[in-house]
């Protein structure tokens, strides 16, 4: 796999040591998988905001066909 290096603040490099050791996993497969957890939350939040966005475009008119028609 490739991989990039970045730089880490050392408060938060000593808590990712500390919380991946009581895990049993890598530090690095502590960040790949709260990296991959963060982009699953984040896509679900930018699904809402749109789905949101599509609602404020309707129209009340629109509204009062779809209750109508339940």
């Amino acid at each position: 796999m490739n991989m990039a290096t970045i730089g880490i603040p050392k408060k938060i490099e000593k808590k990712l040591k500390n919380v991946s050791q009581k895990l049993g996993i890598s530090q690095e497969d502590f960040l790949l998988n709260a990296t991959l957890y963060y982009f699953k939350n984040l896509k679900e939040e930018l699904n809402l905001k749109e789905e949101l966005s599509l609602w404020e475009k309707t129209s009340n008119k629109d509204l009062l066909k779809l209750e109508n028609g339940l």
